[in-house]
């Protein structure tokens, strides 16, 4: 069979390796550690590359939870104000990550349960679950209610697909936001010259920000932030909220192109997600994250002050499902 999963003992905790035998993808998460997908290898221009990026020696010794791999973004996305917030007239305080605000939610660093792994003619795949009250139960005062996420990462060819299912186990009403925070590599290969690439990503607006958030105002996309035509990865320095997301076939495509190969890397989501946060690490000129996200940032106060950021509540018994495709062409 040309699909299988591995395991290997590394100091974070057990790594599960996906395996496309006929191409040489491959894709590896550390459940113990935020479900990370932390390596990606896919065909590019004729050869096996790594398109994620990671410290090398992350899964012996994670750390810096929202700074390698594919951080998951759950209950909430980004900052929320002043690690504060409202839901249905109670107050409730989130730990301070960026002082003086929240930050990316709680799963990310989190211990998962692997609930399912297997390999069969449609691909090898992993599935995730994180439960608030069981993996972080010191978290489920500072959040309404609890709640139930799972992730299957699914590797054929030189394609990963992520399915993401959110479900409501309690009698209560969910808030949430999902969004993930994953680090490419563009020049897609070591020694590409940074302006022979192209970043194109089809948003037409982006949130006007103060200090990182959204002070409820949308407007056309600035020059700086308008990648609908393509801008090169070098000299770019962003973080910023777009909106306003075409679709095609219910799909949004993101394209990273890197004409010095030729070939290009593609992420694409469904209409679940409406924002996309684009953001360059400092003093690394060849790494970008595009970050789909169901909800702006801080959606849950944008709701109390009536501007739709967003925010998504399940009812008892609710589910929501979406997906998230990597893949790379040329």
């Amino acid at each position: 069979m040309a699909y299988r999963v591995s395991t290997e003992a590394r100091g974070g905790g057990k790594v599960y390796t996906l395996h496309d035998d006929a191409t040489g993808s491959s894709a590896s998460i550390l459940p113990s550690y935020g479900f990370n997908l932390f390596d990606l290898r896919l065909p590019v221009a004729g050869e096996v590359r790594p398109v994620i990026v990671s410290e090398p020696d992350w899964a012996d010794q994670p750390r810096n939870p929202a700074r390698n791999g594919v951080p998951i973004l759950f209950p909430y996305p980004n900052r929320v104000r002043d690690a504060t917030y409202q839901f249905h007239g109670k107050t409730y305080r989130l730990p301070v990550g960026l002082a003086p605000n929240a930050i990316h939610g709680f799963a990310l660093d989190a211990p998962w349960n692997v609930i399912e792994e297997k390999a069969d003619e449609s691909g090898a795949s992993l599935t995730g679950r994180y439960q608030i009250s069981w993996a972080t139960p010191k978290m489920i005062e500072n959040w309404p209610t609890d709640a139930i996420l799972e992730v299957r990462y699914q590797l054929a060819g030189r394609t990963l697909t992520m399915t993401i299912t959110v479900n409501n186990p309690t009698a209560k009403a969910l808030p949430y936001g999902f969004g993930i925070h994953p680090y490419f590599r563009l020049p897609l290969a070591p020694g590409g010259a940074p302006e022979k690439t192209q970043v194109i990503l089809p948003a037409a607006k982006e949130w006007v920000l103060d200090q990182f958030l959204p002070t409820g105002e949308r407007r056309e996309v600035e020059a700086r932030v308008d990648f609908r035509k393509g801008q090169p990865r070098k000299g770019l320095k962003l973080d910023d909220v777009l909106t306003g997301l075409a679709f095609e076939n219910d799909r949004c495509v993101c394209r990273l192109v890197d004409q010095n190969l030729p070939a290009e890397f593609r992420l694409s989501f469904d209409r679940n997600f409406r924002e996309l946060v684009v953001y360059t690490p400092p003093r690394e000129d060849d790494v970008i994250s595009l970050e789909p996200y169901t909800q702006t940032t801080d959606a849950i106060n944008l709701a109390t002050k009536g501007v739709d950021g967003g925010l998504r509540v399940l009812e008892h018994g609710g589910q929501d499902k979406m997906t998230i495709v990597m893949e790379t062409v040329g």
